[in-house]
């Protein structure tokens, strides 16, 4: 029997609802979301797609409703859809979605290597990492879409300043390290495009060993400490480290296709 590698975890949280959304990727070319309601840790398994989803130049909306995700795909099959639909090459894109759907509200062109991802300025008002208005191939009804040029770190640092985190060290640059903290969390990053890096720190008493193997690590809006790891999701509740779900299970069907 073939013995498979954790899935790799990465979590959005909603700044002002209980909703999130989890990344799981595994095997390498798949990564499925899914939608966490953290009140009552109710998991909605979503979409599988097939290609790479870039969590760290993706942000989700401060009511947790919509996602704005950065994509690539460069199979034949997406690259001869694409071109069908759109008359051109789209093999890298930034997506406006409802989650755990990926299915696109809103599609930005982003094969030219530089642009891709964007943030949320409220519910319905995104600035997408596009500087060109003939990236833009389909225009989300009801939101308003600003412009800019490609800040890719400006997705990163963004969704960590709101969702509660501090700036402790600010990176100098796409690729250099920063670090951030909130409440008794320490966390060090690298952020290039893919792979990205996170080491977190327990600063608090008593010790939560589980904490330096998290490949992510916050805390929900009633302030219970939430922690990914080895393809597992976790809640610390009164000292106690509790297994909400394990995702390893969780594999796609070789003819399933992104919704």
């Amino acid at each position: 029997m073939v013995q498979l590698s954790p899935a790799r975890l990465w979590v959005l949280l909603a700044s002002e609802a209980d909703r999130a959304v989890v990344f799981r990727r595994g095997p390498s070319r798949w990564t499925r979301l899914y939608l966490w309601n953290t009140q009552t840790d109710h998991f909605t398994p979503g979409s599988w797609f097939r290609g790479q989803l870039y969590p760290w130049m993706s942000d989700l909306s401060p009511d947790g409703e919509h996602l704005l995700y950065m994509a690539r795909n460069e199979s034949p099959e997406q690259m001869s859809a694409a071109y069908r639909t759109f008359g051109t090459e789209v093999r890298s894109w930034t997506a406006l979605s409802q989650p755990p759907s990926v299915r696109a509200l809103g599609l930005w062109n982003a094969s030219d290597g530089w642009s891709g991802g964007g943030v949320f300025d409220g519910n319905r008002k995104v600035t997408v990492n596009h500087a060109r208005p003939e990236q833009q191939r389909l225009r989300p009804p009801g939101f308003e879409v600003l412009l800019a040029p490609p800040q890719p770190a400006k997705t990163l640092l963004t969704s960590l300043k709101r969702t509660g985190w501090r700036l402790t060290r600010e990176p100098e640059g796409w690729g250099r390290s920063g670090e951030a903290q909130k409440r008794q969390l320490e966390l060090r990053f690298s952020s290039p495009l893919y792979p990205y890096s996170a080491a977190y720190r327990w600063l608090g008493e008593p010790d939560i060993p589980e904490v330096q193997d998290a490949t992510w690590a916050d805390f929900d809006r009633r302030g219970e400490l939430l922690l990914a790891g080895a393809g597992r999701l976790f809640r610390v509740r009164q000292g106690e480290v509790r297994e909400l779900i394990d995702l390893n299970p969780d594999q796609p069907r070789r003819r399933e296709r992104s919704p």
